[in-house]
């Protein structure tokens, strides 16, 4: 199982719907200088209206974004996968 992180998921959407950092960024009301710390995971606490807006922008849930999955009681099962993968 691959987990991305944010930044990464944020490229691979972005790619897949075709868009520029620059058309994202207007799209997303940020600049392509936030984006772009966004995508390379520069930024600690993401702010909640941002992740709102690309999710929005890109198509795609804000749990899908955020988490990488669309379900958030998943992400429990798979934490548990993970932590336990040695046993």
């Amino acid at each position: 199982m691959e987990f991305f992180s944010l930044g990464e998921r944020l490229i691979i959407y972005r790619k897949r719907a075709g868009l520029t950092k620059t058309q994202l960024a207007e799209m997303a009301d940020i600049s392509v200088t936030t984006l772009s710390k966004y995508e390379d995971d520069k930024v600690d606490n993401p702010n909640v209206d941002t992740l709102y807006n690309l999710s929005v922008a890109l198509g795609v849930s804000i749990n899908k974004l955020i988490l990488g999955i669309e379900d958030p009681n998943a992400r429990k099962s798979l934490t548990g996968l993970i932590s336990n993968k040695n046993e």
